[in-house]
Order: C-alpha cells, then sequence, then structure tokens
C-alpha cells in the first residue's frame, strides 16, 4: 500500500479536515435524527472511556457548494504566478477564498480603458497561467506576481471516503516513477485521493467526507522553500447565511434535519 509520506516526499505538503456525512436515512419519517446515528455519533456503544463528551458542530447541508465555489473562484488557488498570503510569526498560511471578483476590481480599477488586454488579465484569474503578451507586465507593476522560487500549484479537493479492502492494481515503483517525472497537479492529486479518501471496509460506518488541500513546489521553487505549518480558509459569507453551528452533546439526540438547511 502506498502512503501519502511517499507521494509528497517534500515536494508537497496535505492538510485535511474530516467531517461525518449524514444521509437521508440517518433521520426518520419525521426529519429526527436516529437513535442509533446518534449511538454511533457518541460512540455509546464503545468502551465508557471512548464516549464522546465534545459538542458537535454541524454545517449547512449546502456546505460542498461552497468548498466548490473556494476552489473555483480563488485566483491563488487557480494560478500558480499570482502571489500567495505571506505566512503568519506562526507560520499560518490565511487565504481569502472566492474572491475572484475582488481581484476583478482591482484590475478594473488599475486599468479601466484596457480592451484585449483587461480581457487577458481577468482570464488570467482563472487559469493556471498568465494570458497575453501583457499580463505578466500588468501584474508585475501591481506586485501582483509570485517570485519565482516561491511559486506553488494548489489543489483544493472535497471528496466522499470510499471503503475498499482492495489494494491498488499498480506497483508502488511505478507510482512513484510516474509522480517524480510529472507537473501535473493532477497525478498527484490521484494518488493523494488513494491515500486520503480510501479507507479499508471495516471504517465503513463513518461515513467520511474529508476537504483536501494541498500545495505542490513547481519545478524551479529552491528546495528549501518552506511550507506553512497550517492552512486557514477564509470564506466570504453571504449575508443571512450560516456556514456551521455548535450543538450541544446532550442535544444531539434532538436534531432534525432542518437544523441543516438555510
Amino acid at each position: 500500500m502506498i502512503k501519502y509520506g511517499e507521494i509528497l516526499n517534500g515536494k508537497s505538503q496535505t492538510y485535511i479536515s474530516s467531517f461525518t456525512v449524514l444521509f437521508s436515512d440517518d433521520f426518520d419519517d419525521k426529519g429526527k435524527i436516529k437513535e442509533k446515528t446518534v449511538d454511533k455519533l457518541l460512540n455509546k456503544k464503545g468502551k465508557k472511556e471512548d464516549l464522546e463528551k465534545r459538542n458537535a458542530v454541524i454545517f449547512n447541508i449546502s456546505l460542498n457548494d461552497s468548498f466548490e465555489a473556494m476552489g473555483r473562484n480563488t485566483p491563488e488557488f487557480v494560478n500558480y504566478e499570482i502571489k500567495k498570503p505571506k505566512m503568519s510569526m506562526d507560520r499560518i498560511q490565511r487565504f481569502k477564498t472566492n474572491n475572484f471578483l475582488c481581484w476583478r476590481k482591482k484590475i478594473n480599477s488599475t486599468y479601466p480603458d484596457l480592451d484585449e488586454d483587461y480581457v487577458n488579465a481577468i482570464k488570467s484569474l482563472t487559469t493556471k497561467n498568465l494570458q497575453g503578451m501583457n499580463t505578466k507586465e500588468i501584474f508585475k507593476n501591481q506586485n501582483w506576481l509570485e517570485k519565482i522560487e516561491n511559486q506553488i500549484s494548489i489543489g483544493l479537493k472535497g471528496t466522499y471516503v470510499y471503503y475498499d479492502d482492495k489494494p491498488l492494481n499498480m506497483k508502488k515503483d511505478v507510482i512513484l516513477s510516474e509522480i517524480n517525472e510529472t507537473k501535473d497537479i493532477e497525478v498527484y492529486e490521484k494518488y493523494l485521493a488513494e491515500c486520503f479518501a480510501r479507507k479499508a471496509n471495516k471504517y465503513g460506518d463513518q461515513h467520511e467526507y474529508r476537504l483536501i488541500f494541498s500545495e505542490f513546489k513547481e519545478t524551479a521553487t529552491k528546495e528549501n522553500f518552506v511550507f506553512p505549518k497550517g492552512i486557514e480558509l477564509e470564506y466570504l459569507l453571504k449575508s443571512k447565511e450560516w456556514y456551521a453551528k455548535e450543538v450541544k452533546n446532550n442535544e444531539v439526540e434532538n436534531l432534525c434535519l432542518e437544523d441543516f438547511k438555510k
């Protein structure tokens, strides 16, 4: 079984958040959470010392759409040449996500009369490479470009964990050879999914969903490049919508399907 450390191999780093997914059959006909689901979440059938005593955090049912919006509308994720946020003193990197419109306003306020150059600059926010002859010069003048030695590609993937006891039908040395030879972030993500999004069948009742955030060094990135210790994603909230709520441990048994909706 290939391990994620062999894939990352100092060339990349991954940060993971895990969630338990509840499905419609976790609720009864009246929309109330089933007792067996509560027992599973709080580990009531396990050993006494393993009983879950922490409060729960529930997320809005629209959260998956929010993940997709983050990946699609965050220029720092899409284009590796665009400047990334500086790390804090504690080496935490904080990204403002879903900020495509903010970048668009920056470009428009700086170059309001551009025609083709303006279009190419906007297009560059949603493509891996800068578009057009003048875009790089425009971005460079505004200090919007990342230094070559600090360039990284970013992957943000939300995925259900799947449960399977079958080994991957490829030899480890073939996989590692493919990773070492590629410049394609999708190749890394494919094998990271094997490591992070697959578990043995015995864990199947966890119904897990994972948000996987990966950073990959570009070819010209210096070997001594320092990855952050942690990542924080700041999502631009829409008005009158909530995204997460804390629920007291002893109130989990009273949750209803409506509690997860807008």
